[in-house]
Formats: C-alpha cells, structure tokens, sequence
C-alpha cells in the first residue's frame, strides 16, 4: 500500500500527470485487471490514494525507477 509520504515524493518526480506513465508500464509489463482489461485511470489513482493493489504498486515503482533514470542520463549529458 503506498502511504501518503511515498505519494508525494512519486509525484514529485513522476508529476501531477503520473497516471500515463504508469498505465505505460502496465501495458509494457502486460497487466491486465480481471477482465483482461487495462486498469482505469481511477484504479491507478485509488493505488496512489493509498488502494492496496500489488501489480499496479509494482509499475508504479518501475515507472518511478524509469523516470529516475531518464532524469540521471540528461544531468550526465548536461554537464
């Protein structure tokens, strides 16, 4: 379960728009909801509100990782 202090540092580095990128890397790791179908935006945002759901706390911490990486890579070219 994601708590309220974990939310905040995701979102600051994932942004206010996170649900994208997270529904990105559902689809790329194949998770799908029971019905076989994409998790809803609602869903993801039920997770970051603290809504225990383990695929989706997992590609939620794949996308942070991603994102952290992609950070790191331009502050090396930068430099």
């Amino acid at each position: 379960m994601i708590k309220e202090a974990e939310k905040k540092k995701i979102v600051a580095v994932l942004g206010y728009r996170y649900v994208a990128p997270v529904q990105d890397m559902l689809s790329e790791l194949k998770i799908v909801n029971a019905r076989g179908e994409e998790h809803s935006r609602s869903m993801i945002i039920n997770v970051m509100n603290g809504y225990p759901h383990e695929d989706i706390e997992h590609a939620i911490y794949m996308a942070l990782k991603r994102k952290k990486e992609i950070i790191k890579a331009r502050k090396s070219l930068l430099k």
